[in-house]
């Protein structure tokens, strides 16, 4: 038996066995949007609210940011709350001019060390000066990035989430891309297929919500619980210090929430949700996914080991398997194309083996045909438009986006690279924010 059938055979069962994972997330996740949704009440019921923006050379885009999204925030308990660095004089000073032109609703936080450190201590160090001391802070704290487009019924959603959760987290998707723009638009896809499924079913089963970085919201208790305990919020030295305080938050005891609200469709669209547009060039997105590979995979895997119920386990196998899942949709067809050519001949197996090797052919056949009805049906409830060719059209590139970005993360987490040996400091990407905010999609 050559070695290309042995792993063209272990290859389909691996795509097997993630498919059915797969599968069961999509049954569990029909009918469940609205399981656990609170009756919301009005912006009067919002208490005294911040919007934390941590900030390294943000001064292209924050004033538009600030003033776009404050324009769809008509609610005056909510602030936003800029982190700077002292020696980033650009965003300083933009910063402070937003803060003296809306003194009500923006604060400037400037950090005491010089820049860059990284997101996660600016961030610590917002916690600290806001809660530190003789200030009790605000009651709620939700977390975004200075290109987002904050939806104003967020802080609505938060509010009513609140009343039983410490850690609510919003969904978050990209703000409709060209058809042109192939990169960018992966991102549409895999955000509307996790958001709309993944994190509803974490939810429902009450396995822990990680944070996806913005769009999450803190109550005071749990931040003054860390800052208590440790003395800061985030772990400190990581790069997706984000994703390993949702999980934190529950083993420290307190209850999560996945916020899915769809308002004003009847259809279920229209999500409450942040935007945002992410990375469009190749370079960019595949260094942005290999700190996020790196991160969830291996830092995670160390830091949090594989503690938490039956539910939480089964969800950090889910978060892990890409380490091997990305590598098997390009050796597969690469299997595929040598078996028609005639490298491969299934024949050379055991009449038993040839059975299971083709049942799983079958089966992964299936399941590509599911996987693709399924995020076409995902985009559709966020988007509002079936784009069955656009979708197919992507898909390559994302596959190859994933598997190169999983690749650099070994390649880290085995070598010698900068990301894990030299101290973590802020991961700078190109943020762009859409030209009119009022117009933005959600």
């Amino acid at each position: 038996m050559s070695f290309l059938l042995i792993l063209l055979f272990v290859v389909s069962l691996l795509i097997s066995v993630s498919s059915l994972d797969d599968a069961f997330i999509d049954l569990v996740s029909l009918g469940i949007v609205r399981r656990r949704a609170p009756r919301l009440g009005d912006a009067s019921a919002i208490p005294p609210t911040a919007v934390f923006v941590a900030n390294w050379h943000e001064e292209q885009v924050l004033g538009k940011m600030v003033e776009g999204n404050l324009a769809r925030i008509d609610i005056p308990q909510v602030s936003l709350h800029l982190g700077v660095y002292p020696n980033d004089t650009g965003t300083l000073r933009v910063a402070r001019e937003l803060e003296a032109k809306y003194p009500d609703r923006v604060k400037v936080v400037v950090n005491r060390l010089p820049g860059p450190t990284s997101k996660g201590q600016m961030l610590n160090e917002m916690f600290a000066q806001e809660f530190g001391g003789d200030s009790d802070g605000p009651d709620l704290v939700i977390l975004h990035d200075s290109e987002d487009v904050i939806d104003p019924r967020t802080f609505e959603v938060y509010a009513a989430y609140a009343r039983e959760n410490d850690f609510i987290q919003a969904p978050v998707f990209s703000l409709t891309r060209a058809k042109g723009d192939i990169v960018a638009a992966t991102y549409m896809d895999e955000f509307a297929e996790r958001h709309t499924r993944e994190m509803i079913v974490r939810d429902a089963v009450g396995a822990a919500i990680p944070s996806a970085g913005v769009g999450t919201c803190m109550t005071k208790r749990l931040i003054k619980h860390f800052l208590a305990t440790r003395g800061q919020v985030l772990m400190s030295g990581t790069v997706t210090e984000d994703y390993i305080l949702g999980i934190e938050a529950k083993r420290s005891g307190f209850k999560s929430a996945f916020a899915a609200i769809s308002r004003g469709a009847d259809d279920g669209r229209d999500f409450v949700a942040t935007r945002e547009f992410f990375p469009k060039s190749l370079d960019a997105s595949i260094k942005q996914k290999t700190r996020w590979v790196y991160g969830i995979n291996f830092e995670a895997l160390h830091k949090l080991g594989w503690a938490g119920d039956p539910w939480d386990f089964y969800f950090f196998m889910r978060d892990r398997k890409g380490m091997i899942t990305s590598f098997l949709p390009p050796i597969s067809a690469a299997l595929l194309v040598l078996m028609l050519l005639g490298y491969i001949d299934i024949a050379d197996t055991s009449e038993q083996m040839g059975n299971v090797l083709i049942a799983s052919m079958w089966i992964n056949l299936f399941a590509l045909i599911t996987r693709y009805v399924v995020r076409v049906l995902a985009c559709h409830q966020v988007y509002g438009k079936w784009d069955w060719i656009g979708i197919a059209t992507r898909w390559p590139a994302a596959i190859y986006i994933n598997m190169v970005a999983v690749y650099r993360a070994w390649v880290t987490y085995l070598g010698e690279s900068e990301l894990a040996t030299k101290p973590i400091v802020w991961s700078k990407t190109t943020h762009e924010v859409p030209e009119d905010f009022a117009s933005a999609n959600r």
